[in-house]
């Protein structure tokens, strides 16, 4: 028998942007708590039946036009949590709704989240929280949203509205269009802002009518469950419980689970199987999470819904791997079918083998699907991805690849901590290891270090050329004025190497460095800001120079133009040498260089 399951919606934005707000007003709202046991909450999720929705869109949807048996949010503790929610194809989320601060904008956490929502292509509306700290704003939570709009004062009428296109702006800077709900002509199209304010309810109304219209309209074959002899969903939480032993919270998404049926998990090797032996649920109101939260035995239960469940025969089953039940009975063929769809799942993810591109290890199935979906975005190439801890065998990999395509020799490592052994190998091998829990940063990151490492690549090119730079003889450090001069000196731009001609600041060619000394060693350069004493054959110190002059490398006209084509691949203090090395050249040949 075909039914109408919840749809599934995921609650994502910055630290107290009001992620966990909005769904305390939910909870929390005098129109849901005189129904007794009208909502419950579990794995940081909130079941709002269809009772209470119809309530909640009065005057919005008419209740015979109600059709899903409820909602089911979900509050990410995090993004990695969203990126848990994984399954094939995309996320379990049917969609998501994207809190922004309408006063602060978009924030690191909220671009993390919207990239996360299109690489999952995930579905999603705005919430503009907080309007009720607009300056000026009077709150009618007794009025509709619009109605409330528009008895606010002009100036913040004004106001709003400007934060609103703000948000419109920056989204449209990721290629999104999106409006305020109401001027929403196409929901397929464009994403819906819908102004609230968690703190007095203001736009509740409206957020909650749009998620039921939206999922109503354009996600019924999604939502419909046909067989219930079968169910899937996604493993959030290994945890310990009494009396039981180990535990799995479970998001389930699709179908009808029962005790007793058979419960196949995907492992790091492959799948395991397991007789359910219980399904808990928790006590009306109370968080999966919780330490105090009580529990009730099911015998069986309908997605979307979030459970806890003992599978005793199961070991070392990761937090984020998908799970199917069955009912016992089949045929061993008929369970290996469901075995090779699990395993077609990791393998869609971890059989990423391109010719080049970096190595991405993740702690989850879904985390490393969303690395590689916004890495393949920002024209990044993987050429493996994994997961679990970074390995010496994936340093010996990425090595071997340096001197063929040195910007690869780079392993992008989200949330798991890197044995010391591993990091001292590394630098040991030339391997760079980019580590973070949060997807934005990492992915900032790596960007950061493959553009750092062209610019590397690319400035070999110029290894014939003499490269700009400058020096500044430092007081009380001349400690022989000729034959050979040696003097202390500081490198004011570029770097300082040994052989190569310098001149004056009026132009006069004075020799060449012959060595650099810091102490007792000898060094082949002297970096930007550094200080040593160094060795000057044709330098008299008192006739061509003292102290504060500045002594700059000295270069032919063809030098200078291949380097100003290229400038690009330089330094800020070396275009700066290189614009001061050509005014000092024009004083005697106005066209020198061009």
């Amino acid at each position: 028998m075909a039914y109408l399951r919840q749809p599934i919606i995921s609650v994502l934005g910055h630290v107290d942007h009001g992620k966990t707000s909005l769904l305390d007003f939910i909870r929390n709202s005098k129109l849901i708590a005189k129904e007794a046991g009208g909502i419950t909450q579990h794995i940081g999720a909130t079941e709002v039946p269809k009772k209470d929705i119809v309530k909640i869109v009065k005057g919005f949807i008419p209740e015979n036009a109600v059709k899903i048996p409820g909602l089911l949010f979900i509050d990410t503790p995090g993004h990695k949590a969203f990126t848990s929610l994984r399954k094939r194809g995309g996320s379990i989320s049917d969609i998501g709704i994207l809190i922004v601060d309408i006063n602060e904008g978009f924030k690191p956490q909220t671009i993390e989240a919207l990239e996360i929502l299109k690489s999952t292509k995930t579905p999603f509306i705005i919430a503009a929280n907080k309007i009720d700290n607009l300056p000026g704003w009077i709150s009618n939570p007794s009025k509709k949203l619009l109605e409330g709009i528009s008895l606010q004062r002009e100036e913040v009428i004004y106001r709003f509205e400007e934060k609103v296109y703000e948000i419109v702006g920056k989204i449209s800077e990721y290629g999104i269009d999106c409006d305020r709900y109401d001027r929403v002509d196409d929901f397929t199209k464009k994403i819906a802002i819908v102004p609230i304010s968690a703190k007095t309810g203001e736009g509740i109304l409206e957020l909650i009518s749009t998620l039921v219209g939206l999922t109503q309209k354009f996600m019924e074959k999604k939502l419909t469950i046909e067989n219930e002899n079968i169910s899937r969903g996604v493993i959030l939480e290994v945890k310990d419980y009494v009396g039981l032993g180990k535990t799995y919270d479970v998001i389930l998404y699709d179908g009808v689970m029962k005790t007793g049926d058979i419960v196949l998990a995907l492992d790091m090797e492959g799948v395991q199987k397991s007789k359910l032996k219980s399904i808990l649920k928790p006590s009306e109101l109370k968080e999966i999470r919780d330490s105090s939260t009580k529990f009730k035995t099911m015998k069986e239960v309908q997605a979307a819904a979030g459970i806890k469940i003992s599978c005793p025969e199961f070991n070392d089953i990761k937090a984020g791997m998908p799970i199917i039940s069955l009912r016992p009975g089949l045929k061993s063929e008929e369970i290996e079918v469901y075995i090779r769809e699990l395993e077609s799942e990791k393998a869609e993810i971890t059989s990423i083998s391109g010719d080049e591109g970096v190595l991405v290890k993740a702690d989850t199935l879904g985390s490393l699907e969303a690395l590689a979906n916004i890495l393949s975005e920002h024209n990044v190439p993987v050429r493996k991805a994994n997961i679990g801890k970074v390995t010496k065998i994936d340093i010996i990999d990425v090595s071997a690849d340096i001197s063929k395509n040195p910007k690869n020799a780079i392993i992008l490592n989200f949330s798991q901590k890197i044995d010391d052994e591993i990091l001292i190998m590394a630098k040991e091998y030339g391997v760079t290891i980019i580590s973070n829990d949060i997807i934005y940063k990492l992915i900032d990151d790596s960007l950061l270090w493959i553009e750092e490492k062209e610019k590397e690549i690319q400035r070999l090119r110029l290894e014939s050329l003499v490269m700009p730079f400058k020096i500044k003889i430092l007081k009380n450090c001349i400690f022989r004025a000729s034959s050979p001069a040696i003097i202390g000196v500081e490198t004011t731009g570029g770097t300082l190497k040994t052989n190569v001609p310098l001149m004056t600041d009026y132009g006069r060619k004075v020799g060449n460095v012959k060595s650099i000394k810091d102490k007792d060693e000898y060094l082949k350069e002297l970096k930007f800001s550094q200080q040593a004493a160094v060795s000057m054959d044709d330098l008299i110190v008192g006739r061509h120079a003292q102290e504060d002059s500045v002594l700059y490398s000295f270069m032919g006209e063809e030098n200078f133009r291949k380097l100003k084509k290229n400038i690009d691949l330089l330094s800020k203090d070396e275009v700066q040498a290189l614009k001061e090395i050509a005014e000092i050249m024009r004083k005697e040949d106005t066209l020198w260089g061009l």
